[in-house]
């Protein structure tokens, strides 16, 4: 097209007569004036925050809350928590106790240190009146009389091991460890008691609630890096949901910096901000349905490409949501999103517009006086390289957080098809670093990871709670301690979830169980064998009948040379011990009488052997059985106490009524020939119907005493647990 000059001036004339105008030169600059300002407010509110004003600008907001209860006398009660089953949760003479901790992200958000985080998701009152808590009380007060009654009969049973063992069993220190921290919660328990019948006494009194907000911010890196505490008071929060809080001073801390948030209304984003645009997330006509379920859950929010690496607190509440510039546009807190606009208005709560700038205003002034130099550029300070925030999904399983290469890589939650979540690190794809996992049972398991699996960490169950070694079947294996909810305790080895090998427990109303495990089961107690021992023998036919041929007894150089495979793995030096006291059986059932009981009776007294009779029980009545056994048996005046033997399988038992008949069979027996004898019998069984045992004899007759494992062939059993026997209560003499 050919140009033509003469037009072109004739345009510009005219361009130029029409500005001369007063109305539209004006206008015209008010429209540029405008315009400018616009952008500039764009600038200032969209402006690319950079990599490292987002990385000093994370820290962690803890909240330390507790509850006193003011007692007649001058004493104090804690609790942190009122359940809604009446109960005191924490319940505690000491605050450090009682206290209950509440850790989430936290993100400075103006230049006068005011930051936004969540909210703890349990709401406590700032005052509970006498009224409300007087029935917590009253249960309470049952419920430590419970506790303590078990702990007290804990520390019984672990007192009387010390009595009956010395420091050369194995075991011993676990449970003398085990015995003084027992101690400290009888004494805890008592004094928690005793406040609460003066609570109850006066008619209760009122409960307040203290709470103290310290704002941890580490600074630098790998090793330099150091953890700096601020305190802080909060301005506004929604309960359950996120919070304002504001850090000592009026200004940001040292090494700090603040993110940008978003002011528009949730309905403007997808005009106004980059994140939002009609095509982006939301944009398009039909993403509403998208839009509502992607708020239904964290994990399913898409994320753009050139987020920030955030040092994320692990397992913490207050998850952020960034913009492709890394602005702040809202964060996720109890499983909910609250969008940029709905926090830039919590923040505003406490005071008004103008108010809340004009403290940004000095505190930017002042910090740039003092040298301090605020990031307004959006350059990026680390390597491209750096984990970006997305979604990752891989057969069924939803991924949240930190990606390098399409895979998990530094932080991130993972959801799996079974309803199971893992919230902790990641190293190419798999499960590396601390990192919690809970199960769709409601199991949570938390430790280092390594190679996809927990090696070593803490499963909170509703049981109680196990700490030591793991398989990779999340199976207790190895080295661990169990706590039980009622107090029980356990500490030893493990294998694919149950206790096996050597361990110790204790519980409420039980024994102490120190010894060799297997299958879940207690075994027997694993001694140390050594020559500053007492050991005895049981003898019957089988010591002298040996394939078809007759053997006497050596009495004059009776020792004991062999304890077994599995005992003499445990024997300090040789063994070659002598024997102390012998056993020789007398009868079984009602037929049965041993052919060398008279001989061996004479030769053991002969030798000078404490010597006493046993009898093996049977199906048959337990009263034809004392009287058989009474009329057989040579009882003499200084002989070992009468034993029965009961080692029955579990067919027979089950024939003869079940272990309560067997019980109740048992009992009669050992009664019969208290009375008779004039002393008090003991019995010996397996260990793990000896323990199954004990509840009935507890509990019925409490004169009885047990040995714990069988006496069969030539074994070592314990002179201290005879004669505890023996002295707890002492009989008359022998009939002669």
């Amino acid at each position: 097209m050919k140009w033509n000059k003469k037009k072109f001036a004739i345009k510009r004339e005219q361009r130029q007569a029409c500005l001369s105008l007063p109305g539209v030169s004006k206008f015209c600059k008010t429209a540029w004036a405008a315009t400018v300002g616009i952008i500039l407010c764009g600038c200032l509110l969209f402006w690319p925050t950079s990599e490292r004003a987002c990385r000093e600008g994370v820290a962690e907001a803890v909240t330390v809350s507790w509850y006193e209860l003011g007692v007649p006398g001058g004493d104090t009660l804690y609790f942190n928590v009122l359940s809604t089953d009446s109960t005191l949760g924490g319940l505690s003479t000491e605050r450090e106790t009682a206290q209950r901790e509440f850790r989430a992200n936290a993100f400075f958000i103006s230049y006068s240190g005011r930051l936004l985080t969540a909210a703890d998701s349990v709401t406590r009152p700032e005052r509970l009146n006498r009224e409300t808590l007087l029935p917590a009380l009253q249960k309470e007060s049952r419920l430590v009389s419970v506790r303590l009654a078990g702990f007290r009969r804990m520390l019984e049973e672990m007192e009387y091991y010390g009595r009956t063992h010395s420091v050369v069993d194995e075991g011993f220190h676990e449970v003398m460890a085990h015995n003084e921290w027992v101690k400290a919660q009888c004494g805890e328990l008592a004094r928690c008691k005793q406040a609460l019948d003066r609570l109850l006494a006066a008619g209760g009194e009122d409960a307040y609630l203290r709470e103290e907000r310290t704002l941890r911010i580490r600074t630098g890196a790998g090793r330099g890096a150091n953890e700096v505490s601020v305190a802080c008071r909060r301005l506004a929060q929604r309960p359950g949901g996120p919070s304002v809080w504001q850090a000592a001073g009026g200004k940001l801390p040292d090494g700090c910096r603040r993110f940008r948030l978003n002011p528009f209304p949730y309905g403007w984003f997808h005009v106004l901000s980059p994140y939002y645009t009609w095509w982006g997330h939301w944009g398009w006509p039909g993403a509403a349905s998208r839009r509502k379920k992607a708020e239904a859950s964290p994990v399913s929010i898409r994320m753009k490409d050139g987020c920030p690496e955030i040092p994320l607190i692990q397992g913490a509440e207050g998850a952020p949501v960034f913009g492709p510039w890394r602005n702040l546009n809202g964060m996720w807190v109890g499983g909910r999103f609250y969008p940029a606009a709905g926090l830039y208005a919590l923040s505003l709560s406490h005071a008004s517009w103008p108010e809340c700038v004009w403290e940004d205003l000095k505190a930017w002034v002042s910090g740039w006086r003092t040298g301090f130099r605020f990031d307004f550029t959006g350059e990026k300070d680390v390597s491209e390289t750096c984990p970006v925030y997305g979604t990752y999904t891989r057969r069924d399983t939803l991924f949240y957080g930190q990606l390098a290469g399409s895979f998990p890589e530094g932080e991130g939650v993972m959801r799996y098809p079974d309803g199971g979540v893992y919230r902790g690190s990641w190293h190419a794809g798999i499960r590396k670093g601390y990192g919690e996992y809970t199960d769709s049972l409601g199991r949570t398991y938390s430790g280092y990871w390594r190679g996809d699996s927990l090696r070593r960490g803490r499963l909170r169950a509703k049981e109680g709670t196990y700490e030591g070694l793991f398989n990779r079947r999340m199976e207790e294996h190895g080295e661990g301690e169990f706590t039980a909810n009622d107090g029980g305790y356990y500490v030893g080895k493990w294998k694919d979830g149950r206790r096996d090998g050597f361990g110790f427990s204790v519980a409420p109303h039980e024994v102490v169980k120190c010894g060799v495990w297997a299958k879940g089961r207690f075994r027997g107690e694993q001694m140390l064998y050594h020559s500053e021992r007492i050991y005895g023998i049981d003898i019957s036919k089988y010591q002298h009948v040996h394939k078809r041929r007759v053997y006497g007894i050596d009495w004059r150089n009776l020792r004991i040379t062999r304890l077994g495979h599995t005992a003499d793995r445990n024997a300090l030096g040789a063994v070659d011990y002598p024997v102390s006291f012998v056993y020789i059986k007398s009868t079984e059932g009602l037929t049965v009488f041993n052919p060398y009981y008279t001989q061996d009776v004479r030769a053991a007294r002969r030798y000078g052997f404490p010597v006493g009779a046993y009898h093996f029980f049977s199906t048959r009545p337990a009263m034809s059985q004392a009287d058989y056994f009474l009329k057989k048996s040579r009882l003499q005046k200084g002989d070992l106490p009468p034993m029965l033997d009961v080692e029955l399988s579990d067919r027979r038992i089950a024939a003869m009524g079940g272990r309560d008949v067997l019980f109740r069979e048992m009992l009669v027996w050992l009664k019969e020939i208290g009375r008779r004898s004039g002393t008090t019998p003991i019995y010996i069984c397996e260990p793990g119907f000896c323990q199954s045992l004990y509840a009935v004899r507890a509990g019925r007759v409490e004169s009885l005493s047990c040995m714990g494992g069988p006496l069969r062939g030539i074994q070592a059993i314990r002179a201290f647990a005879l004669l505890a026997a023996l002295a707890r209560r002492p009989g008359p003499r022998y009939p002669r």
